[in-house]
């Protein structure tokens, strides 16, 4: 006798679930299927919408790689223009592993957010290894720290770029706000053109991204390029006000800390910190003055942090993050011993002797979390 067969279905997107095709909407692995579980999620919402299992990186489109693909076939230069109060941002995995081998030069923007103290020589140090991490080719002589807001000199940039591209294309890429328009603005205070074609907008060929297209010589340009997404970011989740907030004017000024075990602290209604486990440890927490850093001793730190929410009682906040599913939670164990940063991608850092501690750190659901070694060593305890 027929009978009907029920079809479960994804708990979060809907799709009908099978077990054959991972490209294919649905997809789950086989085994999950028979464990016979009331709520299943396809292997795309269950990385993707409940459970990162990792912090995640800024999007970037095929067009974009697409662009980075010529350049890398061309042997082109790369400037690459970064934010040093948030440049994690700029370090795509998809992109970063395009330009790997290509001629490169660091703008390391923002220096003026930094303290005034910090050592400029271990500062490009920082910015060249953080490069060689992601496989580029940098040495601490390819790396000019500048502050473009307050209008930096570029013509030494210029000379640079004449000299190292040997005749060849140069792309300059960076995040959005990393201040690449500001270079190119800037850059073009130097420039003369050699050739009869004009300086303008137009789409870079086979895509539809728009670029800025600056001829060098009669067969060569500099693209100014469209800044990559900020969708990991803090910035991409508050509203006008709060970006205000979150956004330093000037050099930001470490606040000190003393965490013990079990201590918790609120950095504005963005982020929660938790030593889980570690001998008690100084923190120097890096973000914008006008963000709250509150910390606690609470036996329930998460009640108290939404508690604060709803009394507006914390800043800044996002446009979505007043309960508890509308945050990320990671757990990050400290091998290292030295000096390290634990970053939250667009809202700062804090700094502090790595020595085997237990972090616990809630996150607003998809912004990018980082840990490296330290970038400013001046307030080493």
């Amino acid at each position: 006798m027929s009978g009907f067969n029920f079809i479960r279905r994804c708990h979060n997107c809907g799709a009908i679930l099978q077990g054959d095709d991972p490209h294919k909407p649905g997809y789950i692995h086989p085994e999950a299927l028979k464990l016979g579980a009331k709520v299943l999620f396809c292997d795309s919402c269950f990385e993707e919408s409940k459970y990162n299992f990792s912090p995640k990186t800024p999007k970037v489109d095929e067009d974009y790689l697409s662009m980075l693909e010529d350049a890398e076939a061309s042997d082109a230069l790369i400037v690459y223009c970064l934010d040093l109060f948030s440049f994690e941002n700029s370090f795509i995995p998809e992109v970063t592993s395009t330009i790997q081998g290509l001629p490169l030069i660091v703008v390391a923007n923002k220096r003026d957010l930094l303290p005034l103290e910090t050592s400029d020589e271990e500062l490009r140090e920082y910015v060249a290894h953080r490069c060689r991490a992601d496989g580029l080719t940098c040495v601490k002589d390819d790396v000019m720290l500048v502050s473009l807001a307050y209008g930096s000199d570029v013509s030494g940039i210029w000379e640079i770029i004449n000299a190292k591209r040997r005749a060849h294309d140069v792309y300059v890429i960076g995040a959005s706000g990393s201040g690449k328009t500001q270079l190119i603005s800037a850059l073009l205070h130097h420039y003369s053109n050699p050739t009869g074609e004009a300086v303008g907008y137009k789409k870079y060929p086979g895509t539809e991204l728009t670029v800025m297209s600056i001829p060098l010589d009669m067969s060569s340009y500099l693209y100014d390029t469209p800044g990559t997404s900020l969708s990991n970011s803090v910035v991409s989740r508050v509203d006008e006000t709060n970006l205000a907030r979150l956004l330093p004017v000037k050099a930001v000024e470490p606040t000190s800390f003393r965490m013990a075990e079990g201590d918790s602290l609120f950095i504005g209604g963005i982020a929660r910190v938790e030593l889980h486990k570690g001998e008690r440890t100084d923190i120097d927490v890096y973000v914008a003055p006008k963000v709250d850093l509150i910390k606690t001793r609470s036996e329930d730190p998460e009640k108290l942090f939404f508690k604060k929410l709803e009394k507006g009682a914390i800043i800044p906040t996002a446009t979505k993050g007043k309960v508890p599913s509308d945050y990320d939670a990671y757990e990050l164990t400290i091998d290292e011993v030295g000096r390290r940063d634990i970053g939250i991608a667009g809202l700062g850092w804090f700094s502090f002797e790595g020595n085997h501690q237990q972090w616990r750190i809630y996150v607003l659901k998809g912004v990018g979390l980082y840990a490296t070694r330290a970038k400013i060593k001046t307030h080493a305890k």
